[in-house]
């Protein structure tokens, strides 16, 4: 499910990020495997240190946490870090990247996790546990 949102975010934003970020096609993919990754292990770590609280706080159309606001933090320095180290872009690029991507990224994944009870955290299981291994794997014990 995670490579499905992938593909519904490079479509709404990969023109944005050609034109204001001066990123050229060849670079998307990389771009949003790297989102996908830090995604998936940011939200993996905060689940195993934190619980579901900080999660299904940033993933719902509520007002974020402490804890929401700490994962939100860590996805999108996470994601400003790799993009620099894997796809040599200036931190200044990076950054610039992430605020582009990130309020569409929170945006359909709160509406994927809204199609449950706010209290069922199954679609972030499943939206994330395919694409975090063995963090996925550990999740399964929290669902």
């Amino acid at each position: 499910m995670i490579d499905a949102i992938m593909n519904q975010l490079k479509q709404q934003v990969g023109s944005e990020l050609q034109q204001k970020e001066q990123v050229n096609a060849s670079e998307l993919n990389g771009i949003f495997d790297v989102v996908k990754e830090q995604t998936a292990e940011k939200v993996g770590e905060n689940m195993l240190d934190q619980g579901l609280e900080g999660v299904m706080s940033l993933f719902s159309n509520n007002d974020n946490n402490k804890k929401a606001d700490s994962l939100q933090a860590s996805i999108t320095g996470g994601i400003v870090d790799s993009l620099q180290k894997k796809l040599g872009f200036s931190g200044s690029k990076a950054t610039g990247i992430v605020s582009i991507i990130m309020p569409y990224l929170l945006q359909l994944l709160t509406d994927k996790n809204a199609e449950t009870p706010d209290d069922d955290p199954s679609p972030i299981k499943d939206i994330l546990g395919g694409s975090m291994g063995s963090i996925g794997d550990k999740l399964g014990g929290l669902f």
